[in-house]
């Protein structure tokens, strides 16, 4: 199977497998990128597909290819947050709050648009997985969900389980570990440098001790860097550079997020629930989600989950009602289906 082509929906655009043939109980997969690296990425899977009753749809967020940009209000929303978020962090971090709650409503309008126009059956549901940054999306459904849910489909009705999909702590509200640092926020390099480094960074592999609490950042010989092996019109056909770019769109809500404190938030209001009500006081607090993590991939994304795990144990022994998490691994395309559809 060849790689679809986009087609839109709403604010998004995305790549569909389409319906497995005579099935009307199929689960639908819907993969959301990370920052820089779009839909096209996930090309491998596409042929994955034939015979797991399964209809990939690979998405592509608003300001990436084929999918809607940005307004020029939403842009100067974002340097709105940007120039306040040094006077008052508080409204800043509220502002943002409020731009990611924007960005749940698209996203919940595109499933209910991609529902409606591919008749996706609500027997088989839809699982959506959230890569990288994409992470953000997901927690932003879960925390944003009720808030801001079509009015003309149930999407909850549809929902099987949300996935968590190597997320770099930073996404999730945690600070690095001492002596390391992301590309992205790295103060001696330049937004040019940031660029060259950055796809090879991420794409190396690196070795991993036992204990996700002192993790490491040497990199591994063997195998090489993925872009390394990637045909460089591959790279091209995958990598779009501007909303990392200073000022993009990507590049303002990572630096914002993680300056304002907003990401611990995100996901402090999708992980724990409302003990007031029995059934924390929302139709979405019993999906349950599946965090899936390389465990050869850069310290951002292994640090990630051992501070996450930390902070559930912790929760727990408080008293806190937390959302069902169930961890698990992968590193290759076949497991990649495996760990993203478990529990079906």
């Amino acid at each position: 199977m060849s790689t679809p082509t986009l087609k839109k929906y709403g604010t998004y655009a995305a790549r569909d497998s389409g319906a497995p043939s005579d099935s009307r109980d199929y689960t639908t997969l819907v993969l959301l990128h990370g920052s820089g690296w779009h839909s096209a990425i996930f090309e491998k899977l596409f042929p994955l597909v034939d015979t797991l009753n399964v209809r990939l749809v690979a998405a592509n967020r608003p300001d990436y290819p084929g999918a809607t940009p940005l307004s020029e209000q939403e842009r100067m929303q974002l340097n709105n947050i940007s120039e306040t978020a040094n006077q008052d962090s508080d409204s800043a971090a509220n502002a943002l709050l409020d731009y990611i709650k924007e960005n749940t409503k698209k996203l919940c309008d595109f499933l209910a648009e991609f529902i409606l126009r591919e008749d996706v059956p609500v027997e088989g549901g839809i699982v959506v997985a959230g890569w990288s940054v994409g992470a953000a999306d997901v927690l932003g459904l879960l925390a944003n969900a009720d808030a801001v849910s079509s009015k003309e489909v149930d999407l909850r009705s549809y929902i099987k389980h949300l996935v968590i999909y190597d997320a770099p702590s930073c996404i999730l509200g945690y600070a690095p570990p001492t002596g390391l640092c992301a590309p992205l926020f790295d103060p001696s390099l330049t937004p040019g440098e940031i660029l060259k480094v950055f796809p090879l960074w991420v794409s190396t592999y690196y070795a991993r001790g036992e204990d996700l609490t002192h993790p490491e950042g040497k990199a591994l010989d063997h195998p090489p860097p993925t872009i390394l092996s990637m045909d460089p019109s591959d790279v091209q056909q995958c990598l779009e550079v501007n909303p990392v770019l200073p000022g993009g769109a990507d590049e303002r809500l990572i630096s914002l997020g993680v300056k304002l404190n907003v990401f611990s938030r995100l996901k402090d209001g999708a992980m724990y629930l409302d003990k007031g009500h029995p059934q924390g006081g929302s139709s979405w607090d019993d999906i349950e989600i599946k965090y899936v993590w390389c465990d050869q991939a850069a310290w951002e994304m292994p640090w990630g989950v051992a501070c996450l795990q930390a902070d559930l144990d912790n929760a727990k022994k408080a008293g806190k009602v937390t959302r069902k998490v169930d961890m698990c691994h992968w590193d290759q395309p076949q497991l990649a289906l495996t760990g993203l559809l478990s529990g079906l």
